[in-house]
């Protein structure tokens, strides 16, 4: 029964993780650079999450679980494409969390519009890779 919730709400997470990179998508329609590294950030972080979750693991309460997805993985009887795919959806999540301080709060630093024009594509790209 434990297991049923777990799962349902590792899934719920991943539907959540859908609706983030969802937004990143359409701030880089609207050319909202800041946006799309927001949301490829968030859409990342749930899905990690929501794989830990269904792993039974109590995952840290911050956006960069790199390391614990990590290890998590390498101890885990996991399919052998998660094992495959670890180390790279770790980097893109410890590399989005450090980029999302600045696109949430770059203004306050002066940050322009356009400071992520050049990062969000491959920021974009990356949360697609991870979901």
């Amino acid at each position: 029964m434990m297991e049923d919730k777990r799962l349902d709400l590792a899934k719920l997470g991943l539907e959540r993780a859908e609706d983030w990179l969802e937004g990143a998508k359409r701030a880089f329609e609207d050319k909202r650079w800041s946006d799309v590294v927001y949301s490829s950030q968030m859409a990342v972080e749930q899905s990690m999450k929501a794989v830990l979750l269904a792993l039974g693991v109590d995952y840290p309460r911050e956006h960069d679980v790199s390391d614990v997805f990590l290890e998590t993985i390498r101890r885990r009887g996991v399919p052998t494409w998660l094992k495959q795919s670890a180390k790279e959806m770790a980097d893109i999540c410890a590399e989005l969390a450090e980029q999302r301080g600045l696109a949430g709060y770059g203004f306050e630093l002066g940050v322009d519009r356009d400071h992520f024009k050049g990062y969000a594509p491959e920021a974009l790209q990356k949360a697609e890779r991870v979901l």
